[in-house]
């Protein structure tokens, strides 16, 4: 029940064509831990590697392009932002290709900050699957000519009706995506 349920926000956008240039890679914000003494790769949590992932993927395809990452510090030591680009950092992306955005605290902020940046840029925007339809919202509402580029796909094609943990995670971010996309039509 969980993968159709998940499935209902997850399929808004095919994968990535890289063969479509870019001028700007966005990977927005996820999550990271706090962990002294290990790589920043090592920091991020399971969404933002996906994020990353794909963001490089892109990125290799257009050497030209710039690598936008986000995401505020909430409770942790460092902001998002910076553990992302660090993070790329170690996976050979040259500092001057990044540009970080640390205050941004939600996706709607994310655009709004980037904006200034975009103007004229075409940006591929990476996120998880079930997010994206709404973030891609927030990009366009803002005037920021984007391309979805979907990351993370938490459902499976083929359900077998076990009993899964991951099921629930899967239940809740279906949930949260329609609920955010509630609030997102209410405040229109």
């Amino acid at each position: 029940m969980a993968d159709k349920l998940i499935a209902t926000v997850e399929h808004d956008f095919p994968v990535f064509d890289i063969q479509q240039p870019v001028d700007v890679v966005i990977v927005l914000g996820s999550g990271h831990k706090d962990l002294s003494n290990t790589p920043e790769i090592m920091q991020l949590g399971n969404s933002a590697l996906f994020r990353l992932e794909e963001g490089l993927r892109i990125l290799k395809a257009n050497p030209n392009a710039q690598l936008f990452v986000s995401g505020y510090s909430g409770e942790m030591t460092e902001p998002h932002a910076e553990i992302m680009r660090r993070a790329a950092i170690e996976l050979g992306v040259q500092p001057n290709r990044i540009k970080a955005f640390p205050l941004a605290k939600d996706t709607e902020e994310e655009a709004k900050s980037m904006k200034p940046y975009l103007d004229g840029k075409q940006a591929a925007l990476v996120t998880e699957a079930s997010h994206l339809k709404r973030a891609s919202i927030f990009f366009e509402k803002a005037g920021i000519n984007i391309i979805p580029a979907p990351a993370l796909y938490l459902g499976s094609e083929k359900s077998d009706w076990q009993i899964d943990a991951n099921a629930a995670y899967k239940s809740q971010r279906a949930f949260y995506e329609w609920l955010g996309r509630g609030w997102q039509w209410i405040k229109e």
